[in-house]
Formats: C-alpha cells, sequence, structure tokens
C-alpha cells in the first residue's frame, strides 16, 4: 500500500516528514502498513524521514524519529491489552536508526505495574517476536542513548524487547504528569532484507507496546468512589 504524505486511520495518524525521497536510503521506514490498538484506545505516530540514514549506533539520539503525536496514545477502558504498528520498510543498502518518544496515559482501569516494547513481524495474534541477531533491535549491544521511562526504574534491555517495572502507573489518580501516565525514548535498528525473514514474505516489521498490571486494590477503588460522591454533592449544592 503505497502511503501518501499524510495517512489518518481510524484513531492513528501517520505523518512523514523531513526532507528526502525514503527510496533511496537505507533500511528506512515508507510508512505505516497496519495498526491495532486495544479498546475504545486512541493515540496518533509521526514518523519523520530520515534525515540521516545509515547511522546505525550514532553517538547521541537519532534525529530520525518516531513519535506519538499529540498528547501520546490513551489507553481508555477495554484497552488493557496490546497496541501494534507495522511499518514499511525501502531497502538500500544499509541500517537506519530510529529515536523513538512517547507518552502512554492510563484510562484502562487496572494499575500498571510494568510496560513492555516488543519488535517482531505480523499483528494481533500473528505477532512473532524477532529473533535475535538479524540486525532489527532496540540499538544493541550499544544502546545510545539508553531508553528511559519517566514512571518506571528498572530496565530490561534486550536486542529484541525493552521491559519496564519497578512502579506502578495508577489510573485512579487523576489526570496530569506523574502516576497516572509514563513517557518512554528507546532507539530502534532498522535493517535491509526483512523480505526474508518476515512469514509473510513482506518487507515490514512490527513494534508492539502494552503494559501489564493488577486490579486496584478495594482500598482504593473505595477512595475513588467516596471521591466521586462528594463531587457529585459539591456539583448539586451548587445547582
Amino acid at each position: 500500500m503505497r502511503v501518501p504524505t499524510v495517512l489518518r486511520v481510524g484513531c492513528v495518524l501517520l505523518s512523514m516528514t523531513g526532507a528526502g525521497v525514503a527510496g533511496a536510503e537505507a533500511g528506512t521506514i515508507s510508512g505505516v502498513n497496519a495498526f491495532l490498538l486495544p479498546g475504545f484506545s486512541t493515540g496518533s505516530l509521526v514518523v519523520s524521514l530520515p534525515v540521516a540514514p545509515n547511522n546505525d549506533n550514532a553517538a547521541a539520539a537519532s534525529p530520525n524519529t518516531i513519535a506519538n503525536g499529540g498528547f501520546g496514545i490513551f489507553l481508555n477502558a477495554g484497552g488493557f491489552g496490546i497496541a501494534d504498528f507495522e511499518f514499511n520498510v525501502d531497502n538500500s543498502g544499509g541500517v537506519t536508526e530510529y529515536f523513538y518518544s512517547g507518552n502512554f496515559l492510563n484510562n484502562t482501569g487496572i494499575v500498571w505495574t510494568d510496560f513492555h516494547f516488543q519488535l517482531g513481524f505480523g499483528t494481533g495474534a500473528d505477532f512473532v517476536l524477532a529473533p535475535v541477531g538479524i540486525g532489527l533491535d532496540f540499538d544493541t549491544p550499544n544502546g545510545d542513548p539508553a531508553p528511559t521511562s519517566t514512571a518506571f526504574p528498572t530496565l530490561n534491555h534486550q536486542p529484541n524487547l525493552v521491559e519496564w517495572s519497578g512502579a506502578t502507573v495508577n489510573y485512579a489518580l487523576g489526570p496530569g504528569p506523574g502516576p497516572f501516565s509514563s513517557a518512554f525514548t528507546l532507539s530502534i535498528d532498522v535493517p535491509d532484507g526483512l523480505t526474508t525473514l518476515h512469514p509473510q514474505g513482506v518487507n515490514r516489521f512490527t513494534m508492539r507496546m502494552f503494559p501489564t498490571g493488577r486490579v486496584p486494590e478495594p482500598a482504593t477503588v473505595s477512595l475513588v468512589g467516596v471521591a466521586l460522591v462528594a463531587l457529585a454533592v459539591r456539583r448539586r449544592a451548587r445547582r
């Protein structure tokens, strides 16, 4: 599928910005083939055309970027599941590094205890994790710069997965920065030749993102319920 300058599908926006032509550069993302967001989740994704192709293992964050647009991805009611973004790739003789940055807001009704990023092929039930050593990776072993999270302190950084843990992101604490959301950064190496590795024989790869967690404790739910009742009483009194 040929992707125009701006592609809007449902609640996902892919915008290709920057100078240059993707087909003439190395291992570059040329568009989005498919996406999957859980439940009533919404979000957008912006991908820049490479201004620095063949820049694998750069000393700093790559100028080639993938980012959540706007306020980030809202994982809403019924959205406690996976988010898949499948990218089309153009071959031209090298590996191009992308710097990903994005914010995720927890409106799922579940307390997040972990957050996961994975690289692989296919979407939904057809997703398979990328084998280690094929060049499609989260910038390993270099990790320049290292992945970051604003909420989770503990990092497990592998070639095909980045896992965060050690804290909670609690929807019950209300909107705003801090425990209601988490921002992440990481780097992705995109190589040529994914056609021979993809189960469907296409030149694509998928970045999968999802939280894991638990149902909030009864005490927390009770406190939230009391707060909502108090708010309703105050509004009624004002009327």
